[in-house]
């Protein structure tokens, strides 16, 4: 592998801790999509009464491909992942403001948590059949909109959860479907390695799809604003390379498996892709926040045409835009969930929404 935008660093650190900090990366004129979060939501940014909902996931409007949004860190990324080329065309190329939330609560402030104490601890693969070399969500990221400072509700990563989380993977050869029950349970029970993203508005935090990560309590009561898309990869990791010349996420696997090559491991049952089970609740919020943007707009003189979503450009770019992001795919075996926090498990009658 040959790394231009890597440092050696960069490489050593994403090997060793399974995630990587690129500071100011986002694009200046996308951090101005938070402006409008608060007409979506319905809420005063200057009354914490009208905070009622402490977590909060939004659907997406507004989209641009990935290189545009973040230049810096999507160089960084191809090379993670041995190249642009090994990267998914169409799945999640583009980023969004499909905002999450952390507003926190007055009863939160001046307290402290402890990581194995945290009731979230999970990876983000919610559309596919997991095996140990599925690379459907090579990286996991998470993008700044927000300053986040210490206990200002930052993502806590458990990097010792890695070793024990791919064991697993390595023993089930036939693959778990998510949601997976019981396989975190060494970041309650024993996680010592934790470190928590604390960041400026505009950084980048990329980390393995298969580090294990919770959301925290929001201890300062404001509202600490992410996203979190995925890099997809095309085809599963190699773990057998002859030549020895792993990506820099198979160097993670391997290295959390103490191995330098994996011959032995076969899935032993199909993979399978469906849709997202945590994007249901999500896509369900879009007409909602339409109306009021509407309002909004309509309150200022402007025409609803001046609202920026893409579910007022026509059926044929909201249905591209939905294949992008899987809403096109058939309810996997497990269902969708419900609730931002809880698996209220649901299955609807059919995965395609209401065009708005």
């Amino acid at each position: 592998m040959i790394y231009n935008h890597l440092s050696k660093e960069d490489c050593e650190h994403f090997v060793q801790h399974g995630w990587l900090h690129i500071e100011n990366a986002i694009a200046p004129e996308y951090l101005s999509w938070v402006d409008n979060l608060w007409v979506r939501m319905g809420i005063d940014p200057n009354d914490k009464t009208t905070w009622t909902e402490e977590y909060v996931k939004l659907p997406r409007h507004r989209e641009v491909p990935a290189e545009q949004f973040a230049p810096t860190a999507w160089a960084k990324m191809c090379e993670i992942v041995g190249g642009e080329d090994k990267i998914d065309p169409v799945r999640e190329r583009y980023y969004g403001d499909q905002m999450i939330i952390n507003f926190g609560r007055e009863d939160l402030v001046g307290k402290t948590h402890n990581p194995r104490d945290l009731d979230g601890w999970h990876t983000d693969n919610d559309w596919y059949r997991q095996f140990l070399d599925s690379s459907g969500n090579a990286l996991t990221v998470i993008f700044c909109f927000t300053d986040i400072p210490e206990n200002g509700g930052g993502t806590v990563l458990c990097e010792d959860g890695m070793a024990p989380l791919m064991k697993h993977f390595y023993d089930h050869p036939e693959g778990l479907d998510p949601p997976f029950q019981g396989i975190y349970d060494y970041c309650y029970t024993a996680g010592n390695k934790f470190a928590t993203v604390v960041g400026k508005k505009g950084d980048v935090f990329v980390t393995h799809g298969m580090l294990p990560h919770s959301h925290a309590p929001n201890h300062l009561h404001y509202a600490r604003i992410i996203s979190n898309p995925h890099v997809n990869l095309s085809e599963p990791y190699n773990l057998n390379r002859a030549d020895g010349d792993y990506t820099l996420c198979e160097q993670v696997v391997l290295r959390a498996l103490n191995r330098t090559s994996i011959p032995e491991y076969k899935p032993t049952r199909e993979r399978l892709a469906f849709y997202p089970r945590t994007a249901y609740f999500k896509r369900e919020r879009v007409k909602a926040e339409l109306e009021r943007m509407v309002k909004a707009a309509a309150e200022d003189g402007k025409p609803a045409s001046s609202v920026d979503s893409i579910y007022l450009r026509g059926e044929a770019a909201i249905r591209e835009h939905e294949k992008r992001n899987g809403y096109d795919k058939e309810i996997g075996p497990t269902g969708v969930v419900t609730d931002v926090l809880k698996d209220t498990r649901y299955v609807p009658n059919s995965a395609v929404h209401v065009v708005v």
